[in-house]
């Protein structure tokens, strides 16, 4: 009894050693990459056993932190192994289906080289949910907004707004990276909004639970409701007078006529002079294995 409780004790001793090791690593870093990813159904794309081609891309990145959209028939327990297997000990999955053949089920994730802290996983009120949690005095939201209809992604937003302000550290280091499917006022000189209307309409047209379009024209609520809330749009930070489109990529162009940016990082006031670069990932691989690119910011970690 004696020897199984020392070796108990020694394993709680030996984990708690690990992540103090890891929050003292954290401290010391002067900048973090991070990486938002929509990978597509689950990386469907990829057909190698437990996802290498989306490991192999991970591990040669070598961010710090990646927030990830579409974890379809993922497990704590097969995200904690993905994880692991690109260099990263910590990961949180949003939510886990009863039912593993469930194609229509779209969890968010987040995995770190660092602890992972505080974690707050909604789902509430959300299409597919967000998860809050924080690194360092980083905090997250992860999410994936309603493809469906305009007025409730505006409805999910003002909650996760609103789950921000009324947080204990509204004024702190925020960072709202994931797929919001809406477009940004940002965007507009970008886009030909009559060739836009006229996709969507037909869509819509085809698919009647679309709604996307709000009397007839492009919506920029959702996005226009975050700006007007003091967040910053990393992407167009960097690059104000240019479109950079992240969907769709290569393989999947016949999903869309015309380029769109439905993915992004957003970071609150305090990070503003955070900002170090920011790029979309296109690459073989990113053309290739998700519908949409990934987005890379680096910042500061003072």
């Amino acid at each position: 009894m004696k020897a199984l409780l020392s070796a108990a004790v020694f394993t709680g001793a030996m984990a708690c050693s690990l992540f103090s090791h890891a929050a003292d690593n954290l401290d010391r870093e002067k900048e973090l990459k991070v990486i938002s990813y929509n990978a597509y159904w689950g990386m469907k794309s990829d057909e190698s056993k437990d996802k290498q081609k989306f490991s192999e891309w991970a591990k040669k990145q070598d961010a710090d932190v990646i927030a990830w959209q579409e974890m379809n028939h993922f497990t704590r327990e097969k995200l904690e192994a993905f994880a692991r297997s690109y260099g990263h000990p910590y990961a949180v999955l949003l939510k886990e289906s009863p039912n593993p053949d469930d194609d229509e089920f779209f969890p968010t994730a987040l995995t770190s080289k660092y602890p992972i802290v505080n974690v707050k996983k909604v789902t509430d009120n959300l299409w597919h949910g967000a998860l809050f949690a924080d690194v360092g005095n980083h905090h997250f939201v992860v999410t994936h907004m309603n493809p469906f209809r305009t007025s409730q992604r505006i409805e999910e937003m003002n909650l996760i707004l609103d789950s921000i302000r009324y947080s204990t550290d509204p004024n702190g280091k925020w960072i709202i990276a994931g797929d919001l499917n809406s477009f940004s006022p940002l965007d507009k000189p970008g886009y030909d909004e009559q060739a836009m209307v006229k996709d969507l309409q037909e869509k819509e047209a085809k698919r009647p639970v679309l709604h996307n379009l709000v009397n007839g024209k492009m919506d920029y609520t959702v996005q226009q409701n975050i700006l007007d809330r003091g967040f910053i749009d990393v992407l167009k930070h960097k690059y104000p007078n240019t479109f950079v489109a992240t969907a769709p990529t290569k393989i999947f162009y016949d999903q869309a006529k015309t380029p769109l940016r439905y993915d992004y990082i957003y970071v609150s006031p305090k990070m503003k002079d955070d900002i170090v670069d920011v790029k979309v990932l296109k690459d073989d691989f990113t053309d290739k294995y998700s519908d949409h690119y990934p987005v890379q910011m680096i910042i500061k970690n003072p």
